[in-house]
């Protein structure tokens, strides 16, 4: 199947001089380069690099022929298949028209070839080569012209050009992933008796899976809620308003692998009132729940790869006639991390699940940070085994595992932490990187020491229960202020 190399895809081809680094100074013969962190690393954000090729090229006249010759490198480069009968192909044409009406047609086609050589050879001719195309070709050089053997043939051209090639950045070789806008039938979600629309909690839940997943440095996440800014900024660059060098921006989207879709079932938390019959006071109590259902699809097969329906319950507010003041933007910020910290596990369970990938003793580093684990968490670790297949259908069903111990999380930096093992209940010498990989989390024993004053990070006591159980501590101490039975 052919395609056409569009305009646009030409001039995204840029000068391939552009945009490179100069490389290093070379270490003397003999002597190893000195080792050390590199501490000059900026954003790869892709680079345009010069690809030499030589291509032949065919046609009635010299300037057809190295049309088609120019096209041929850039296909052989970049990958793209001409199609010789679009008009888009023939972005060079207006150059090579002009070295057509440089040459006579006539009867020595001999002469007539020697004369183009001589033309194509000039630097003037392979300036307009250079400019016209944008970028796309870098140098040009004609090594051989021929002459059609009989009247009415075709001339055939070889040369040697530098084509430049993008180099997209190390990033887009990760699984590529898209968030998609969240969806709900309800148009407003019941907080504490507000009704808070939709619409606003939804985007905040997908704004925060985004952020969550692009600090787990295992995605490349894609972009589709900006598009009109994107496009405009393309569109910038397309119409000439910007650096040459910036057409290499062009034709360069990535397209996802993975699609994440979500669907919030239910969100709320209800306040339940009930009249006392003995007095006018209120029985006032609240509860809720929240689900979601998740999907993770690959664009290109429609497969289904995860679903899950996820669930919580925020504490509830036992029955009193005291009444009960609690902060309901809180509460819908708690439910809201709450349901992304699960989203989140979830994918990253299926995909990369969270593995011990260097030791010194029992302090180690994992291969995840950001908000994959929570600093002084603690979590149970699991030695990998052999492979376990379905005898039916050949696919894997993952791997046998075997309670190593636990870990407590000291420091989290955005791709990496650094913990201590406890608990140890296999022997760890000569466990391959990778093979101890984190699940559940667990609760810090009730016999943890305090942290000692002045103690370093690998020292510090397990971490104090969650907000949320605070949060339900506090809930349920109203309690003592129900009314007595006689009262109902």
């Amino acid at each position: 199947m052919k395609y056409a190399i569009t305009s646009a895809l030409l001039a995204g081809l840029i000068l391939a001089g552009c945009g490179e680094k100069k490389d290093a100074p070379a270490a003397p013969a003999g002597q190893a380069a000195p080792a050390g962190p590199n501490l000059t690393q900026t954003p790869d954000v892709g680079k345009v690099e010069q690809v030499a090729t030589t291509a032949i090229g065919s046609g009635m006249s010299p300037g057809a022929a190295v049309n088609d010759a120019l096209k041929t490198a850039i296909m052989q480069v970049n990958g793209t298949t001409v199609d010789a009968t679009s008009a888009n192909i023939n972005v060079l044409k207006q150059v090579t028209e002009t070295l057509d009406a440089e040459v006579t047609d006539g009867v020595d086609t001999a002469k007539l070839a020697a004369t183009a050589t001589t033309t194509m050879q000039g630097q003037a001719f392979i300036d307009q080569i250079v400019t016209q195309s944008k970028g796309a070709v870098s140098s040009f050089k004609v090594v051989k012209l021929t002459p059609p053997a009989n009247k009415g043939g075709m001339f055939q051209v070889e040369i040697e050009a530098k084509i430049a090639k993008f180099k997209a950045p190390a990033d887009s070789g990760k699984i590529k992933i898209v968030v998609a806008p969240l969806r709900s039938d309800k148009a407003s979600f019941n907080i504490g008796g507000r009704n808070v629309p939709a619409q606003e909690v939804l985007s905040a839940i997908r704004q925060q899976i985004i952020d969550s997943l692009s600090q787990t440095g295992r995605f490349t996440v894609l972009d589709r809620q900006f598009e009109g800014e994107l496009q405009n900024e393309l569109n910038m660059i397309e119409s000439g308003q910007t650096a040459n060098t910036d057409f290499a921006k062009l034709g360069q989207a990535l397209s996802a692998d993975l699609v994440w879709v979500g669907v919030v079932n239910e969100l709320a938390y209800n306040r339940n009132a009930r009249k006392l019959q003995t007095s006018d006071r209120e029985l006032v109590s609240y509860a809720g729940a929240w689900s979601v259902s998740q999907r993770m699809i690959n664009l290109a097969t429609r497969q289904i790869l995860q679903s899950t329906t996820l669930r919580g319950e925020p504490p509830a507010i036992a029955p009193t006639t005291l009444g009960t003041n609690f902060n309901e933007a809180g509460l819908l910020k708690d439910m809201q991390a709450e349901i992304v910290k699960k989203a989140t596990d979830a994918i990253l369970l299926r995909t990369f699940p969270i593995s011990i990938v260097e030791r010194d003793g029992n302090n180690v580093v994992l291969s995840q940070g950001g908000s994959a684990v929570t600093e002084n968490g603690r979590y149970r670790v699991y030695l990998q085994g052999k492979e376990i297949k379905d005898p039916q259908t050949g696919q894997s069903l993952g791997n046998m595992e075997s309670q190593c111990c636990e870990v407590v999380i000291n420091r989290v930096t955005p791709n990496l932490s650094y913990g201590t093992l406890e608990n140890v209940q296999v022997k760890l010498d000569g466990v391959a990187a990778g093979a101890l990989q984190l699940r559940e989390a667990v609760a810090a024993p009730k016999h943890a020491a305090a942290k000692p004053a002045g103690g370093d990070a690998s020292q510090e006591a397990p971490a104090k229960p969650q907000k949320a159980a605070a949060v339900a501590k506090k809930a349920a101490a109203p309690a003592a202020d129900a009314p007595k039975k006689d009262d109902w």
